[in-house]
């Protein structure tokens, strides 16, 4: 095959070289060898390259690390579609069918400002609570436009309105003080050449 390089040593050593030069690896091999050759590697899931792992017969294509920030969940759908495999998603919001605010971000093109507010807002989702998704001014692109998103004009009146709902998620045009709100609250805002396009 073209581009193909064969590899003969440590398969450890292996993933040591690509783990943190690649977006994503997708190794063709059992899961078990794959844990145990990354694990010494494993450090952030806001950093860690998409892992999505394929059986020696392309039968399962399963989403081992980064699911949903690095968009290894999506990256999984996409190989199990190319090679006619079944895609194995374990994250609570796909097996429930309901989107992560990660998703949310990525569908839209959007960065995600505070990191630490996602596995508590993600949770609230997980958990069918109520959770405020909003826009602090008009939104800059019209797909974002929902049903079920709503506009505010202010942070102090999302403050408000937050006081309804267990969980948030905000989207603005560049990053606001959202330190006064006591819920556990995602902001999204544009990325970088987002923002210059629309400069």
């Amino acid at each position: 095959m073209p581009n193909t390089r064969p590899f003969k040593g440590d398969l450890g050593e292996l993933f040591g070289k690509i783990f943190n030069s690649n977006d994503a690896i997708i190794p063709v091999m059992a899961v078990g060898i794959v844990v145990r050759s990354v694990a010494p590697y494993v450090c952030d899931k806001k950093t860690d390259p998409a892992v999505v792992v394929v059986d020696d017969i392309g039968k399962y294509a399963v989403s081992l690390l980064s699911g949903h920030l690095r968009g290894a969940n999506r990256l999984t759908r996409i190989v199990a579609e190319e090679i006619g495999a079944t895609a194995v998603v374990t994250t609570a919001t796909e097996l429930l069918g309901r989107k992560s605010v990660e998703e949310v971000a990525e569908e839209h093109n959007l960065r995600i400002v505070n990191s630490e507010s996602l596995t508590p807002v993600n949770s609230a989702i997980v958990n069918d609570c109520n959770v405020l998704f909003a826009a602090i001014g008009p939104t800059f692109s019209a797909e974002i436009d929902a049903d079920s998103l709503k506009t505010v004009a202010s942070v102090e009146q999302f403050k408000e309105m937050m006081e309804g709902y267990d969980a948030g998620i905000v989207i603005a045009k560049t990053i606001v003080p959202l330190e006064s709100v006591t819920k556990p609250v995602t902001l999204l805002v544009p990325k970088l050449n987002e923002l210059a396009q629309n400069d």
